[in-house]
């Protein structure tokens, strides 16, 4: 599966810089990955799949208001949106410098200036606005991710989590815990990934 069909697969219209840049950026992750270990997933194929195509499988389920991805590791999928949507401000936020440098040379390198990059837990992150949309992938159950950010959200905001499997458990305990608020769930068709692919939505 080649970057450009995956895009149109998602029904993504990308111009050539925007397809450069995410090639560029899987050069970034290739390249500090082989220090730092930023992912599992070293087929070049692969990532294009399972990292870009992945991430952004998530832009139709966004508004254009201010974006913020916790626990980003290696800027997925804030790094991809922030190319495929530069009219929006995308913040990426992860406890480890490591990473977060990494995500500070590909916002220099490819000219982001819709990125912002924050080194702290979630739990003791003091954002100077609140936020209207919150994002995580592959990072904690849903239902510590719902907790953590509660001090960052705005009235009527909502939580964005890409699952793979049906995560029945966390959205029970989700539930459970904020029993006001409203959750759904999307079954995404990302081209080239055969497992199962979920984005649980929750909106407070």
């Amino acid at each position: 599966m080649n970057l450009l069909d995956g895009t149109l697969q998602l029904g993504l219209t990308l111009d050539p810089q925007q397809l450069a840049q995410l090639e560029a950026f899987l050069n970034g992750v290739e390249k500090w990955s082989r220090v730092y270990n930023l992912t599992r997933i070293t087929n070049r194929s692969q990532m294009v799949t399972h990292h870009l195509l992945d991430s952004l499988s998530l832009a139709d389920y966004l508004s254009d208001e201010p974006l913020l991805d916790v626990g980003s590791g290696a800027g997925f999928p804030g790094i991809p949106l922030a190319i495929a949507r530069p009219f929006q401000d995308i913040t990426v936020l992860d406890s480890a410098q490591k990473r977060t440098r990494f995500a500070i040379q590909m916002k220099g390198e490819l000219q982001l200036s819709n990125l912002s990059v924050v080194t702290a837990r979630v739990e003791s992150y003091d954002a100077d606005h609140l936020y209207s949309q919150v994002t995580a992938r592959a990072f904690a159950p849903l239902q510590d991710l719902c907790t953590w950010v509660q001090p960052l959200l705005a009235p009527g905001a909502k939580v964005l989590a890409l699952k793979g499997q049906y995560p029945h458990d966390e959205i029970e305990q989700t539930c459970a815990l904020f029993p006001d608020a409203q959750v759904d769930s999307h079954e995404l068709d990302v081209p080239g990934v055969e497992a199962q692919r979920h984005l649980i939505e929750v909106q407070f």
